[in-house]
């Protein structure tokens, strides 16, 4: 008698081997997975569009020289030293900032600081704006868990709030020629970006799965639902993010306990709605259904916060 996983094997092959199928299909039907997916807010866990980004802010600053400070130079009211790379400096230049934010797309935003005294660092090129829209967050100060973690030598990759205004971010020091940190790269963009990702992903796995005429209706109870799960997982995953930053051991638990619940409710409600949904597909639908869900994520919408 053969062992009993080698009597399950085949058929569980043969079931990876058509996923596998279905989902280069549908990559090469439009590429859906260029629509990238948040993920856990975690320090040193890192978005795949923030990480492009940061790689991009990096390679420009680099191309200009050798990081460096000398002298000072006033940033939005702030005395701050100035911070050059090679010949080029950055108080109150906004030219690599801004390209990155133009490359990468709407909602992303750039910053390099500077370091001043007693570890304090200053915003001296940003496109991130004001809370009241009045212009650009020039001269403003790190503060939070991303500070730490650079103060301790480490990078900081998560969802933070920058003067008021959640951000999916990514935080590296800047480092002199003698190793030494002087100032640190940041990029990030909105939560509110997320939103329009989630729309995106609604959109695009619709087209993929050919949704009816007469299916609509049940489409829209799943969009609904999906956009109602983002929403409310995303005011659960803020008040989280807030408490890890500046709460108490229990504010911290209390808000961690929130998550999970939202979650689970996330998952009952939304799985009534993919049920109906599911039952109305053709077998064609289905069989790129199996994989599309997937896709779009547990909550809903393409987000797993």
């Amino acid at each position: 008698m053969k062992p009993r996983f080698a009597r399950l094997t085949p058929p569980f092959a043969r079931l990876l081997v058509k996923k596998a199928s279905i989902v280069g299909m549908l990559v090469l039907m439009g590429g859906f997975l260029a629509f990238p997916i948040v993920i856990p807010s975690t320090v040193n866990a890192q978005d795949v569009r923030v990480e492009k980004s940061m790689q991009s802010l990096k390679e420009k600053a680099a191309k200009l020289g050798i990081p460096r400070i000398e002298g000072q130079e006033s940033v939005g009211g702030k005395d701050a030293p100035a911070l050059y790379f090679g010949s080029a400096k950055m108080n109150n230049g906004f030219n690599i900032v801004d390209e990155v934010s133009d490359e990468d797309g709407r909602g992303m935003t750039a910053t390099l600081f500077v370091k001043g005294k007693d570890d304090e660092f200053i915003r001296v090129t940003t496109n991130v704006p004001k809370p009241d829209g009045s212009g650009r967050a020039i001269g403003t100060v790190l503060s939070g868990a991303a500070l730490e973690a650079i103060k301790a030598g480490k990078n900081y990759y998560g969802k933070v709030p920058i003067l008021g205004t959640p951000y999916v971010t990514g935080y590296e020091p800047i480092k002199n020629e003698s190793g030494e940190t002087i100032g640190i790269y940041y990029v990030g963009y909105t939560q509110d970006d997320l939103l329009a990702r989630v729309e995106g992903r609604l959109a695009y796995a619709k087209t993929l799965l050919n949704i009816t005429d007469e299916q609509a209706e049940l489409w829209k109870a799943y969009e609904d639902a999906s956009r109602a799960n983002v929403k409310k997982m995303r005011e659960a995953n803020q008040a989280m993010v807030n408490a890890e930053a500046y709460g108490a051991t229990i504010d911290r638990m209390r808000t961690q306990t929130s998550m999970m619940e939202a979650r689970l409710e996330a998952r009952k409600a939304l799985e009534p709605v993919t049920e109906n949904l599911y039952k109305s597909l053709s077998p064609e639908q289905k069989q790129r259904a199996d994989v599309v869900f997937l896709l779009l994520g547990k909550s809903g919408g393409g987000v797993e916060f």
